[in-house]
């Protein structure tokens, strides 16, 4: 994973504990509401990773947000609010239902679902199969 991580950018440190995100899913979302979710979603897990960070404190998310062009005070208040919690619930149900209950998780060619973090090769093969399968 380190040498994935180095390879785009990213430096991963070691976290000690495991944090509820889903007050980061709000701010995503309210990123992708005003059309900036590529870069708050880069933004966040480079604070994550690199622990510059935490994800479940609303200054911080705030903080991370106003780093890449967004209104503070309105994400604060969406984050706070719960704004975005009936779509993040909605999300978690459809992942649910198609069989997803890990993180990562990556679907292709809306067929092929593989759960956690796994190596490159795995994924080259996923691709691969993909790739030779007929037309349909």
């Amino acid at each position: 994973m380190q040498s994935i991580a180095e390879s785009v950018g990213l430096t991963m440190t070691t976290r000690d504990v495991i944090i509820n995100s889903r007050r980061a899913l709000g701010a995503a979302e309210f990123a992708r509401e005003q059309g900036r979710f590529e870069a708050m979603h880069r933004a966040l897990f480079q604070a994550h990773w690199e622990g510059t960070g935490k994800l479940e404190d609303v200054d911080d998310l705030v903080r991370i947000g106003e780093g890449i062009g967004l209104d503070g005070a309105a994400l604060r208040e969406a984050v706070e609010s719960n704004r975005f919690g009936e779509v993040i619930d909605e999300n978690r149900r459809m992942a649910s239902s198609a069989g997803i209950d890990a993180i990562p998780a990556h679907v292709f060619a809306s067929r092929f679902l593989v759960l956690g973090a796994q190596p490159y090769d795995v994924l080259k093969q996923v691709v691969e199969r993909i790739a030779a399968m007929p037309d349909q």
